[in-house]
């Protein structure tokens, strides 16, 4: 988890869902948490939870999770991470998807691994959809599927994103699979990208900003 959402992907996510007031606590709160004011990042982002912003919800499921501001609580993180997931966060999504998978606090759930992947992938979050294809390919949550995970790893490796981790993972299942196969995948995975990730080029743009 790569810790408290960047003030930079903050301002691309403000552009996408606009300026409000739940926004403004939820800027402060990040602002605070990152100069080491934890109380006061904590009540601003509990301010714009209460007020229903889904990125507060995210932020306060990764405050509970690192353990910095408080000891570290991996049963409030999953609620806050859910209620933002539930309210449209995609990095709330993509974080459950990594609880569940990496049995962190809770039992390993892979299919609800898979579910929270999934909704994070069809909303532009290619981590997600990268680690949605390795299930497939692990059988994991899902029926065991080597075109599928193909398809669901391909949109990361698109020219406009380039994951590495996506890269190197599609070239090894690439030679697992046949001509005919691999074919059916890309087209499959040119698909999805199309249908995913072309409409929300912002989010994903966001995020490989975070990652930098």
């Amino acid at each position: 988890m790569r810790g408290i959402l960047r003030m930079g992907i903050l301002s691309a996510l403000i552009s996408l869902v606009g300026a409000g007031q739940a926004m403004s606590d939820t800027a402060k709160g990040i602002a605070a948490y990152q100069r080491g004011d934890y109380a006061r990042a904590m009540k601003e982002l509990q301010s714009a939870a209460e007020k229903g912003d889904e990125q507060a919800y995210y932020n306060l499921g990764v405050a509970y999770a690192e353990g910095k501001a408080g000891p570290r609580d991996m049963a409030k993180a999953i609620a806050a991470y859910r209620k933002g997931a539930e309210g449209g966060s995609v990095l709330a999504a993509f974080s459950l998807g990594q609880i569940y998978r990496k049995g962190d606090g809770v039992a390993h759930d892979y299919s609800q691994a898979a579910k929270w992947y999934e909704a994070a992938a069809k909303h532009g979050d290619f981590r997600a959809s990268n680690e949605l294809g390795l299930l497939y390919v692990e059988g994991k949550g899902v029926e065991k599927n080597l075109i599928e995970g193909f398809a669901w790893i391909y949109p990361a490796t698109h020219a406009s994103i380039m994951d590495d981790s996506a890269m190197k993972n599609a070239m090894q299942l690439a030679s697992m699979l046949t001509k005919d196969q691999l074919d059916r995948a890309q087209t499959k995975g040119r698909a999805y990208f199309e249908k995913y990730f072309e409409p929300n080029s912002e989010l994903t743009e966001a995020i490989l900003e975070g990652q930098r």
